[in-house]
């Protein structure tokens, strides 16, 4: 009797662990219970709200890179004030440094050349009128004798002259009259290398002239190797470091801003603000540069998580990358 009690007891035992057992398998198995749903906060209209963002400047000028090289040196940082004209920046290329030196070498030799035609010319023109100095006694010569020769050979014809006397005239009319010749065409091949030298002349200046437009052409694209300021203004960023890689038309270089005075401060803003903001809606920028209890200003765009506020600066203390307090109402 006693035994079969403890059998009883036993079982119930069992069957109770089983259950416990089996209810912590259940909550375990069964899913966590949902998270509270957070509740957000609904400020009402005409609440005023502060955050900070970061001052840009509203007008920015882009200088693109001017010729693929190496940028040999980066002579502003952000912050600097620049001057129109001023070197920001240089670029190496040896490609563009070689054209140049080759066109100055081919400028150089053209005008040697010229140089050169232009004292041949002298020259010739100065033995051209050695030349013609030389036929003018030639031709005297040469009509001197002829004169003789004729008078001398009416004399023989009449019997009153010796031969001997009449032969002597001719022979000098013949030696005068083949040194006219001679004088003569070596005249004419003066005034033939003359003309020759002014034809070559001419076209050796026309080749150096279209030598200087390349050479020109050279050292303008060796110019834009040097990057310059276009305008006064504030660099507000630098976008390649000394010792890259560049290339023409991949974006900017350094970024100018041409107005100092026209600024933005763009600000980070969760969409809960930034569904209650407009466009053209009154803003207050606050921050230890500005006098007074703040600055006016307005909300130039809205964005789904950024608001831009933009504002005319009254101190040039306020620069481009400072940080600024913007206080809004909501709507």
């Amino acid at each position: 009797m006693v035994r079969g009690k403890w059998i009883l007891l036993a079982g119930a035992v069992l069957i109770a662990a089983g259950g416990v057992a089996a209810v912590v398998f259940l909550k375990r198995r069964a899913p966590p219970p949902p998270a509270p749903a957070k509740t957000e906060t609904v400020l009402p209209k005409g609440a005023e709200v502060t955050l900070t963002g970061r001052i840009q400047a509203a007008e920015v000028t882009a200088i693109e890179v001017p010729l693929d090289g190496v940028l040999e040196e980066v002579a502003v940082k952000a912050g600097d004030e620049v001057f129109e004209g001023q070197i920001l920046a240089r670029i190496a290329n040896s490609a563009l440094r070689d054209n140049e030196r080759e066109a100055q070498l081919e400028v150089e030799r053209a005008q040697a050349r010229i140089s050169a035609l232009e004292a041949e010319l002298t020259a010739a023109r100065l033995e051209d009128s050695r030349l013609a100095a030389e036929l003018a006694r030639a031709r005297t010569e040469s009509a001197q004798t002829e004169r003789t020769y004729q008078r001398q050979d009416m004399l023989r014809r009449e019997g009153a002259t010796p031969r001997l006397t009449f032969e002597r005239a001719e022979k000098e009319y013949a030696a005068a009259r083949d040194e006219l010749d001679r004088v003569r065409t070596l005249a004419g091949v003066a005034q033939d290398r003359i003309q020759s030298l002014l034809k070559e002349i001419d076209a050796s200046k026309r080749a150096e002239a279209e030598k200087e437009e390349t050479y020109e052409a050279a050292k303008a694209d060796l110019a834009a190797a040097d990057v310059l300021a276009p305008a006064d203004g504030l660099v507000v960023a630098v976008r390649r470091g000394e010792g890259e890689e560049v290339q023409k038309g991949t974006g900017s270089l350094i970024d100018i801003a041409t107005d100092a005075t026209q600024l933005e401060v763009v600000v980070d803003a969760p969409p809960q603000y930034t569904r209650r903001l407009a466009a053209g809606q009154p803003a207050l920028i606050v921050m230890a540069e500005l006098p007074g209890n703040g600055l006016q200003a307005t909300i130039k765009a809205v964005e789904a998580e950024r608001v831009v506020v933009e504002f005319a600066s009254p101190s040039p203390l306020v620069k481009p990358g400072m940080t600024a307090a913007v206080r809004f109402q909501l709507n």
